[in-house]
């Protein structure tokens, strides 16, 4: 198989640009209407114009940080590798599977206005992956890597160092 990465991130329609701008355009307007007031004698205002504006350029900097997050799989040869981190910084955490043996499970809601969940697994261990997406993106993406891994049949087929089929389908025979 060819080598496929798939990179998944949030749906950020908000560049660092357009977050300024907003910022600049809200400020001006808070701080026109504050100083109006200030100049009737109602001073307090102020304070709070810049607590309101403070608390957007807080809200802004949550909202473009947490667009820079990304999850990276990667399928290549026999492996399989998920990469976790933010834009600009590197993979934070990475796993590396053997193909053959990583699946993918997308779990269904225990509620009924709940989201579902997507994993990778191999060899017992989990990792959720998707979580930034929709339900309808889980499930699309559910069917891409589901057409990237190998059937599950196919695992069985692996050979072991210093068995061979022979001694395989015996040691299966007498097990039973």
């Amino acid at each position: 198989m060819s080598d496929t990465q798939i990179v998944i991130g949030p749906n950020a329609s908000l560049s660092v640009a357009q977050a300024r701008g907003v910022m600049l355009a809200m400020t001006a307007v808070a701080m026109t209407v504050a100083l109006g007031f200030a100049l009737m004698g109602f001073w307090p205002i102020v304070p709070f114009a810049g607590l309101e504006i403070a608390a957007l350029g807080a809200a802004l900097w949550v909202l473009l940080r947490r667009n820079r997050y990304r999850e990276v799989l990667g399928f290549g040869g026999d492996r399989v590798t998920v990469g976790f981190g933010w834009m600009g910084q590197g993979a934070a955490a990475e796993v590396d599977w053997p193909r053959c043996f990583t699946r993918v499970v997308l779990e269904a809601s225990a509620t009924r206005n709940g989201h579902n969940r997507l994993y990778l697994t191999s060899s017992g261990q989990r990792i959720a992956i998707g979580r930034c997406l929709t339900d309808a993106e889980r499930e699309a993406l559910h069917a891409r890597i589901k057409s990237l891994l190998p059937p599950v049949w196919s695992a069985s087929l692996v050979e072991v160092p210093g068995e061979g089929p022979a001694q395989r389908s015996a040691s299966r025979a007498g097990s039973t």
